[in-house]
């Protein structure tokens, strides 16, 4: 019989009974995305049209060397420490085309 690091690897016929149900583990917390996308509010200038995700890859391609004022958006991405951003179709259009995003209302 063959063994690795003590632990056989014959393989193992025995019939066993099959759980094609098995217990769901429900989480009734909602995760702070799902929370802020069910939300449906534009985390940037608050409209509550066409809502979207806006993510970025990772937080370090918030702070490219050698640029010195970031938008609104990358600062609050920044301060969040999150990598999305819930935005509606026009900020997010503003965001990809670099353009500066609506303001408040």
């Amino acid at each position: 019989m063959t063994h690795w690091g003590g632990i056989s690897l014959a393989r193992d016929i025995t019939p066993r009974p099959l759980n094609d149900n098995p217990p769901r583990i429900w989480n009734s917390h909602r995760s702070e995305l799902i929370q802020r996308l069910t939300a449906e509010v534009c985390e940037l200038c608050g409209s509550t049209e066409q809502v979207e995700v806006h993510h970025i890859r990772a937080l370090k391609d918030l702070n490219p060397k050698g640029r010195k004022h970031q938008p609104d958006w990358v600062t609050r991405m920044a301060s969040r420490r999150r990598k999305t951003l819930v935005v509606c179709r026009v900020c997010h259009e503003d965001i990809h085309a670099g353009r500066p995003t609506r303001t408040p209302r």
